[in-house]
């Protein structure tokens, strides 16, 4: 799989994440930092790495709070004014890592894409926060693979 990301999508993310870029042959990084410069948050998108069923865009993060990952990484969304929704989506499922200039940053995994064709009060209240936050990125869940 290709990876989604331009450098131009990742100098974009590292500004509305408030965060400097580095970059390396293999990654970019997005370090976010307080005021005295001590790192709280760092951001890593990891271009191809390989699996045993082909390469895959790797999107970690890495802050006092925990590590989180999200594999396969196929589309992600600038939530203005300062968050990031990065997405993986497979033909029926989707996970989501949500990415905040605030140092913030939630996993919601493998979540059906049929709750997305469900009303909101019509969904059992364990599933709505993420479908409301899979729902941002609607537009790009609800095509098919094949562009349709």
């Amino acid at each position: 799989m290709t990876c989604p990301l331009t450098i131009g999508d990742v100098e974009r993310i590292a500004t509305v994440l408030g965060g400097e870029l580095k970059t390396d042959e293999t990654s970019w990084s997005i370090e976010q930092r307080n005021d005295t410069g001590g790192l709280e948050q760092l951001v890593t998108i990891h271009r191809a790495v390989p699996t045993p069923s082909g390469e895959v865009t790797l999107v970690a993060v890495q802050s006092r709070q925990g590590f989180l990952q999200l594999f396969g990484c196929t589309d992600f969304l600038i939530l203005e004014p300062d968050e990031v929704l990065f997405v993986a989506r497979s033909r029926d499922r989707a996970s989501c890592l949500l990415v905040g200039a605030g140092r913030t940053s939630t996993l919601y995994a493998d979540i059906p894409l049929e709750v997305l064709r469900v009303k909101l009060d019509q969904l059992d209240p364990a599933l709505l926060l993420a479908a409301m936050q899979l729902s941002l990125a609607e537009h790009v869940l609800l095509v098919e693979p094949d562009g349709t």
